[in-house]
């Protein structure tokens, strides 16, 4: 019910107004009437009311100067002014002030009605609004933890804009990672508990300052980010982390990112730690590596061989299993022209490309260790002695991700193509149903769903459709008399002509053969 306030200095105007229409059958309650302005704002002041109905025309405070008062003390309220009078001069003021509606005396049921009506369901769609953003606000306030830690990773992972980024960080008291960051990638060996990271991270946590950012990758990574500080207060931190860590029983491997400014070089420094990390299959485990370590290694094997790692994910990511197997190979053909046969310089291409290929695994919230056993991975890398063995390597434990981004992708083909059936169903007879459309409701690419749509089904969407609406028009047919134009309507057809064309390509007979 919304509560509503009558107000007008004659007690008769009031009463015809009360009896005119009905109120809480329509949802409306009328809580109180007020003979003056003084008076209804006296009332207001103590009471809950939605709508004020009130003459324009009172001795002392008129309906504009009480309009005007009220509203400022009660900016919600809504208000209806009734008046005899029909210059401009009253109604301009009136609008100004932010008066809703006129009611012009003598008033007859259809206008009350009509205004009532038109102000219930604005006072509901608003309440409707706030309720939904107190909500929002409130799961926000009760998520923030959550939705930093999500917003971080996909800042690290350069997974987000810039200008889309900047804002989130004013709303997650982050925004001086912009004026120069060190990242800390803390890794925790695979195979120890559970609570040995909820330790870690506490222990973290427990060190936070002003000057560092820490939250979980969902790799079981323990990401810090410093800001505005020197490098070597950093290394300071990771290896006294690191003595702590080793202390309790906890083995971990520790990479520091070099210094790095701006928005780019946030996701450059979670890379470079990334990489330190990487390279400790050849520095060795529980310790503290820093990039710069990572840079030397490069240096002394004379090259740094890059593949084109945006292309290799594509390929896996799209289960193109030729274009990367071509990659793998591509790889090692580089490093036998450059004639690099370091056995150490083999296992680190090796370790990194099979690294590269378990990144793909983060869209789907895995990491490469979820499927394979790390140990299994050191172990098999550090027996490296040939490019041979590094070839058979990298192609054995990237198969393994390309089989489950595969399987995925089969499911995920399987679960477009039974909804764009039960889709296709469910809207048969809305002319309006097409490709474009169901494309769109599904959240699918277009040329996606009609590329499976025909190697699913055999015949393309639109065909199906047709085909659909003309099995149901021949039922119709047979047990109606309705007319042709009419029968096109009731299976979806927007056009008869064409509905007879399609029906007698599918059946082999006219509409008027088919009927006798």
């Amino acid at each position: 019910m919304l509560n509503v306030l009558l107000v007008d200095d004659e007690k008769l105007e009031r009463v015809l107004i009360r009896k005119g229409y009905k109120w809480e059958e329509n949802g409306f309650k009328i809580v109180g009437e007020a003979a003056s302005g003084k008076e209804a704002l006296e009332y207001i002041n103590y009471h809950e009311v939605d709508i004020v109905v009130t003459d324009i025309n009172m001795p002392g405070m008129d309906g504009l100067q009480f309009t005007e008062a009220l509203l400022k003390a009660h900016p919600k309220c809504r208000v209806v002014i009734v008046t005899g009078f029909r210059e401009f001069e009253y109604a301009r003021k009136a609008i100004n002030l932010g008066v809703d509606e006129f009611l012009l005396k003598p008033i007859n049921i259809k206008e009350i009605s009509e205004v009532m009506a038109k102000l219930k369901e604005e006072i509901n769609q608003r309440n409707k609004e706030a309720t939904e953003v107190a909500k929002l606000k409130e799961s926000m306030e009760n998520n923030y933890d959550i939705l930093k830690e999500s917003f971080l990773l996909r800042l690290v992972e350069n997974r987000i804009d810039e200008e889309e980024a900047v804002k989130k960080m004013d709303t997650y008291n982050c925004k001086e990672l912009l004026d120069g960051c060190v990242c800390i990638d803390v890794k925790i060996k695979d195979n120890q508990e559970e609570e040995n990271y909820k330790k870690v991270y506490e222990l973290v946590q427990n060190q936070n300052n002003d000057n560092m950012i820490s939250f979980v990758h969902f790799m079981h990574n323990i990401i810090i980010y410093f800001v505005n500080k020197d490098l070597d207060e950093c290394i300071n931190y990771a290896e006294a982390l690191h003595k702590k860590l080793n202390k309790i029983g906890i083995t971990a491997t520790i990479g520091i990112s070099g210094e790095n400014i701006g928005f780019c070089g946030i996701a450059s420094a979670y890379g470079q730690a990334d990489k330190a990390l990487g390279v400790s299959v050849l520095l060795g485990r529980n310790r503290v590596v820093t990039y710069s370590e990572y840079q030397e290694v490069m240096k002394q094997n004379n090259s740094k061989i890059e593949l084109d790692w945006d292309k290799f994910a594509e390929a896996i990511n799209n289960c193109r299993e030729e274009e990367m197997l071509k990659y793998i190979k591509d790889y090692i053909e580089v490093i036998k022209k450059g004639k690099i046969a370091d056995e150490e310089y083999l296992k680190l291409m090796t370790m990194t490309i099979i690294l590269r290929a378990g990144s793909t695994l983060n869209k789907y919230g895995i990491n490469l260790y979820q499927l394979i056993n790390e140990e299994d991975v050191f172990k098999d890398v550090r027996a490296i002695r040939s490019v041979t063995d590094a070839l058979e390597c990298a192609k054995g434990y990237i198969k393994i991700v390309y089989e489950y981004h595969n399987q995925k992708k089969s499911k995920r083909n399987k679960n477009v193509i039974e909804d764009a059936l039960e889709y296709v169903n469910r809207n048969l007879y809305n002319s309006e149903l097409s490709l474009k459309k169901a494309a769109t409701d599904l959240y699918t690419n277009e040329s996606y769903l009609s590329r499976e749509f025909k190697k699913a089904y055999g015949v393309s969407f639109i065909e199906y459709v047709s085909e659909k609406r003309i099995e149901a028009s021949k039922k119709i047919l047979k047990q109606t008399d309705l007319k042709v134009y009419e029968v096109a309507e009731k299976v979806g057809f927007k056009d008869s002509h064409y509905f007879c064309i399609c029906f007698k390509k599918q059946t082999g007979k006219t509409v008027k053969e088919y009927r006798c």
